[in-house]
């Protein structure tokens, strides 16, 4: 009897030991929140969390840190099983890469605008003598050519070599105080420019500041050869942006851009 009580005891412990073990697997977890981790903290940051990891895709941001997890399927805090694989989508460390677009005998507007859609970045414009004023002449990266169809990556500076006609044409002198970096040297790729020097109050101006001196500035009766460079000072004081000649009377136009 004494054996058959022991027996009964040991089978009814297995039994229980079996239940526990099926019912604790698959057991509900919360899932954690991977987003600004890097592909080297994967492994350690699930070693005890009984969860797996698939880096499905890569997304490129110019402004995001490289190789850190910015999106994950299912997202934080949603309640899975264990042994669950979480899809994470990580910045690109390289650009991704793209065929060089033909500007060569486009306008200069036409090719700035096609440098905006391919995710490349403006240069320095370069005019020359030509008798196509405002074509395009030849395309250029870091000094040397590139042609159409070279391998390049998202963000690349491009550099132009633009046409200005034979004659010594002038165009006005556009206004540009109060414009960020970006829109001015826009506007002078529309009226046929390029920019100068370009100096900052301070370093952190370069992002938040805005034109409050010019040289030369504009007015109804400033005129510069088509082609020339125009300085441009940046700031973020109130008092000197406050202090900026009043330009409500000059107009700013594109008829001097020839397509």
């Amino acid at each position: 009897m004494a054996i058959y009580i022991v027996s009964f005891t040991l089978i009814m412990w297995l039994v229980f030991s079996w239940l526990k073990s099926t019912t604790n697997h698959g057991e509900v977890i919360v899932v954690p929140d991977f987003s600004g981790l890097g592909l080297k903290e994967l492994d350690k940051f699930v070693a005890d969390k009984n969860l797996k990891y698939l880096v499905i895709d890569s997304i490129y941001d110019t402004k995001a840190k490289k190789g850190v997890v910015v999106k994950q399927e299912p997202e934080a805090n949603a309640e899975v099983k264990e042994g669950r694989t979480i899809y994470l989508y990580v910045t690109s460390i390289l650009p991704p890469t793209i065929q060089m677009p033909k500007l060569v005998d486009r306008s200069l507007r036409q090719a700035a605008a096609m440098i905006t859609t391919f995710g490349l970045k403006m240069g320095a414009i370069k005019f020359v003598p030509d008798q196509c004023a405002n074509c395009v002449l030849e395309q250029m990266v870091k000094g040397k050519k590139i042609a159409p169809g070279d391998l390049i990556e998202k963000g690349t500076v491009i550099q132009l070599i633009v046409g200005k006609g034979l004659s010594d044409e002038e165009v006005g002198v556009p206004c540009l105080y109060g414009l960020s970096r970006k829109e001015a040297l826009a506007r002078l790729t529309e009226c046929s420019l390029s920019v100068g020097s370009v100096v900052f109050d301070i370093p952190k101006d370069s992002l938040s500041g805005r034109v409050y001196r010019q040289i030369p500035s504009c007015g109804k009766e400033s005129m510069i050869n088509m082609g020339g460079t125009i300085d441009l000072y940046f700031t973020t004081d109130k008092v000197k942006l406050s202090s900026m000649p009043d330009t409500s009377s000059v107009k700013n136009d594109d008829e001097n851009f020839d397509e």
